[in-house]
């Protein structure tokens, strides 16, 4: 027999998750097993290497996680249960440390302040007023008309990407995140039922 006419070694994974969880293997998968006696024992290697793996795994967890240490967590999630029908506590914070600080930055330099903020606010407005005039320069009345006869392709090619972008944003596209998408209310159902 050729190779291509054998399992592949997902299929017999498949195979042996199913059989783990207590479900049948698909037919075609479990009639092959049955007839190939090479796929039988690739099958049979695999079921045992799993086996093992899953059984050192078993015999790590038992060693990093001991009753004494099952027990304690057992009892700090025990004592958390029992604080959530209490109420909150309130902690308190430490006033005079913060109020000494407080007080020392504002006496330190307000008027220092004061001025970086301003200078800061009018270089923002002198840069974004000469961004926006040189970025935008005003064209003539004949360069309006002129425009306004032929339609621009950019604008057309503009209008495009938004609406792909749109349709794109819609809804996820990956089958992680359609399930969170199910559950969550979205502003055009909402708007629409009203």
């Amino acid at each position: 027999m050729r190779r291509a006419l054998h399992l592949q070694d997902d299929r017999l994974f498949d195979c042996y998750l199913a059989q783990r969880q207590g479900e049948a293997a698909d037919p075609p998968t479990a009639e092959h097993l049955a007839d190939c006696d090479s796929c039988a024992a690739r099958y049979a290697e695999l079921a045992l290497f799993m086996d093992g793996v899953r059984a050192e795994g078993d015999a790590e967890a038992d060693a990093a996680f001991t009753p004494e240490r099952l027990r304690a967590q057992q009892q700090q999630i025990a004592r958390r249960m029992e604080a959530v029908g209490r109420p909150a506590r309130v902690l308190s914070f430490p006033g005079r440390v913060v109020q000494g600080t407080i007080r020392a930055s504002t006496l330190r330099s307000p008027r220092w302040t004061a001025a970086a903020a301003a200078a800061g606010l009018f270089l923002g407005i002198a840069l974004g007023a000469t961004y926006e005039w040189d970025s935008h320069p005003r064209p003539s009345a004949p360069a309006i008309s002129a425009r306004a006869a032929v339609p621009n392709p950019d604008v057309a090619a503009d209008a495009d990407f938004m609406s792909e972008l749109e349709l794109a944003l819609d809804r996820p596209h990956t089958r992680e995140l359609a399930a969170f998408d199910a559950f969550t209310p979205h502003f055009r159902e909402i708007r629409d039922s009203r």
